[in-house]
């Protein structure tokens, strides 16, 4: 979240690709697990988290201490 946003990485991660889904429940995307992990840790806010470095830091380290994430 702190490089530029023309970067290519950034660019990927916060498209949307669009197109057809198929019949049922839509697989499940990396983006989505880890929305699902920032809610089990009270992480209101991932993308103004991770602008401060010693926040982000702070939650790392405390997913590393939660057991099943």
């Amino acid at each position: 979240m702190q490089m530029d946003d023309k970067e290519l990485p950034k660019r990927i991660l916060s498209t949307n690709p669009g197109g057809q889904q198929r019949c049922g429940q839509p697989k499940s995307r990396w983006t989505d697990g880890v929305e699902e992990d920032a809610r089990k840790l009270s992480c209101r806010n991932r993308w103004a988290d991770a602008q401060d470095r010693g926040g982000w830091r702070h939650l790392f380290e405390e997913v590393k201490v939660h057991p099943g994430l």
